[in-house]
């Protein structure tokens, strides 16, 4: 038996599970053997959150100081963004999932990779907002809500995005 005859074999199932485990190992190598050392993509994804929340909370009112990964409204010390909280390591997971999950045209695929991703990024600036002024209201909660804004943010949104993947693929992953 050759190996395309024992491909076309495999379940659906397995074959997404392998794909998506391939993906993810790729994802964290090239996450930790390139971008992580390398810095510039983290570094932008930081600094311009950081810029882009500062510049939403001054419309709104609130006198803030930014600098590069740090955020603060005036008369509080700030949050400074750090590499683990830029919504990357969520991306890539995010990335893998829409990559391997079965179906869909590839233009289809794209731009919900694309959308997806600048859905994320905008959930990030919120979430540094959210940083912010909790630090400025609410300075005891600080850990609770740095702890647990991931599960409140950036979870439902990627959970609904892969529910709409499978959902817009148009494939029956079980058949």
């Amino acid at each position: 038996m050759d190996i395309q005859t024992r491909i076309k074999e495999i379940s659906p199932l397995t074959r997404f599970l392998i794909t998506a485990g391939g993906v993810y190992v790729v994802w964290y190598i090239l996450y930790d053997y390139y971008l992580l050392p390398d810095g510039r993509l983290d570094a932008f994804l930081s600094y311009s959150g950081v810029s882009l929340a500062g510049n939403i909370l001054n419309m709104f009112g609130w006198e803030i100081y930014s600098d590069a990964r740090i955020l603060a409204i005036t008369g509080t010390n700030g949050v400074e963004i750090q590499n683990g909280c830029n919504g990357l390591e969520l991306i890539g997971l995010y990335m893998g999932f829409i990559i391997a999950y079965p179906g869909g045209p590839i233009q289809k695929r794209i731009g919900f990779l694309v959308g997806g991703i600048l859905l994320l990024f905008v959930a990030n600036v919120f979430r540094i907002m959210i940083f912010a002024l909790s630090i400025y209201y609410v300075p005891s909660w600080w850990e609770q809500v740095h702890t647990y804004s991931s599960y409140f943010i950036f979870y439902p949104i990627v959970l609904t995005l892969w529910y709409l993947w499978t959902t817009i693929s148009n494939h029956d992953l079980f058949a």
